[in-house]
């Protein structure tokens, strides 16, 4: 018998809520107390997490799954009602949700409903701890959520020292993005303080999500995308057909959203260089490093026509900036290849690509593809297969109470993509998360297709007079760390922690 004790504090974990008995079609005063038992109709985006959750209810590719380490003295009992405070405040994080009439509402839960597991693992040995922790860590990630059933967020709170405490914290996709991060984990600390203090603390957001998917819906409804709309239409009239991976490696017998992970160190020199080549040519390295995944996607698959989605925040009205929910949009780049077009000219036009996305954000992905109605190939993501994404901008690590927070995305073991390339810090320097679909991709050939992006990448920065077709990539020293290949520590143990779904949970 293990040493360690797990204690719900959860007061109601199995209540259906899948019923719902009214749907918000306009703006409704009665969603402003926006108490437990209130119902607002979901937003566009959050219609389509939906209709994923419940085609495929064993994919937990949408969860978002975070652990968080607090060094220093902390209470957890007043860590927990700071978490529902913060839950409390950001409705969608207590929502279930349910389709009414043809129409998908989120019904509000009490705080309390938030399931917040405890466990004291301070009885076990520094081994068995850790060996715990990543149990707890994995289990979780991997688990999907029943939308119909409970809220967004699941929490544990798991104590292993006194001088350390650990937060493992999932939501759901259809309720938290990449920018609710750190609103939420700033939220959190600074209602600990305020409860630790007997302070006020700072005061809610002034508008809520629920604000925004009514006033989404208002602005398609009044016209106001159809600009656009008329915009993705032209660009994408004629979408590129679906990549062709090479079949080596792949395993046929995994589920299709299974996913696999595998991170990649690179020298921070050619980061460097390529920041410089981005900045000669008036750009980003975003745009660099897009220009140079698609010539390296071409290299791999032979298409000379193909594309790559990309996540966009969707808050362009500050309004929503300290609102934590779904905003985030996906857009579509297309590319065609043309083996003359010197490096340069190739960034200069992915460049104005990007910047005209950017102008055309708004639209979202669901209603663009409801319009377009681009041809489907079964369990892949229509118009694109494969994501880039670079996030440049380190998490840092924040105070709380008397001691620290820092973060750590833990990983589901499920795949929204064939692949998703993820740039982003780690250590202070920028790395590479590498997940891909078993099924459709093996991992060494996503691995291969890295090693391709960064060979070429150290070439289109030594010469950006190249033209595309002669460019061959320049070796370049790589680390490659799989599944199970840990770092010893807790530090280590939250950057190898990846929900298996191989192992039934």
């Amino acid at each position: 018998m293990s040493a360690s004790t797990s204690t719900s504090t959860n007061t109601n974990t199995s209540t259906s809520t899948s019923t719902s008995t009214s749907t918000v079609t306009a703006y409704d005063e009665r969603a402003r107390a926006l108490g437990a038992g209130s119902v607002w109709r979901a937003s566009l985006g959050q219609e389509r997490h939906w209709a994923y959750q419940a085609r495929f209810p064993q994919s937990a590719a949408f969860n978002v799954p975070i652990a968080v380490l607090l060094r220093g003295p902390v209470d957890l009992d007043t860590l927990e009602r700071a978490l529902r405070a913060v839950v409390t405040g950001h409705e969608s994080l207590r929502a279930s949700f349910g389709e009414s009439a043809g129409r998908l509402s989120a019904l509000l839960h009490d705080p309390g409903d938030i399931p917040v597991l405890r466990h004291d693992l301070r009885p076990l040995p520094e081994a068995e701890r850790l060996r715990r922790l990543r149990e707890i860590g994995t289990v979780e990630a991997a688990r999907p959520f029943e939308l119909r059933a409970e809220p967004t967020t699941r929490a544990h709170l798991v104590r292993l020292t006194e001088e350390e405490t650990v937060v493992v914290v999932n939501f759901h996709h259809i309720a938290f993005d990449g920018w609710s991060s750190p609103v939420f984990f700033e939220d959190l600390a600074d209602r600990y303080d305020a409860l630790s203090s007997g302070s006020s603390g700072r005061p809610a957001p002034a508008h809520r999500y629920v604000d925004f998917a009514v006033w989404q819906r208002r602005r398609i409804a009044r016209g106001l995308h159809d600009p656009q709309l008329d915009y993705w239409r032209a660009l994408l009239a004629d979408p590129a057909p679906p990549l062709p991976w090479p079949q080596d490696g792949r395993d046929p017998e995994s589920p299709w959203w299974a996913g696999d992970m595998a991170w990649l160190g690179l020298p921070q020199s050619l980061v460097q260089d390529a920041q410089q080549a981005a900045r000669a040519c008036g750009t980003s390295f975003f745009v660099l490093g897009l220009a140079v995944y698609q010539l390296a996607l071409r290299r791999l698959t032979g298409c000379d026509r193909l594309a790559v989605g990309t996540p966009f925040a969707g808050r362009t009205d500050p309004r929503w900036a300290d609102v934590v929910g779904f905003f985030v949009n996906t857009l579509v780049m297309p590319y065609t290849f043309r083996p003359e077009v010197p490096v340069g000219r190739l960034v200069e036009d992915t460049h104005r690509l990007v910047m005209a996305a950017h102008e055309n954000q708004d639209l979202p992905y669901g209603v663009l593809l409801d319009q377009l109605a681009p041809p489907v190939e079964p369990e892949r993501t229509p118009c694109f297969q494969t994501m880039f994404i670079l996030q440049n901008t380190p998490s840092p690590a924040r105070s709380f109470g008397s001691g620290t927070l820092a973060t750590n995305k833990l990983v589901t073991g499920s795949a929204r993509y064939d692949v998703t390339f993820s740039l982003g810090r780690r250590h202070g320097e920028l790395a590479l998360e590498l997940e891909n679909r078993p099924r459709l991709v093996g991992q060494e050939t996503a691995i291969e297709l890295a090693r391709t992006f960064f060979g070429l990448l150290a070439a289109a920065t030594a010469d950006l007079t190249t033209p595309v077709g002669a460019l061959e990539p320049a070796p370049v020293p790589l680390s490659v760390r799989r599944r199970g290949e840990l770092e010893p520590g807790v530090d280590g143990l939250f950057r190898g922690m990846i929900g298996d779904w191989r192992t039934p949970v």
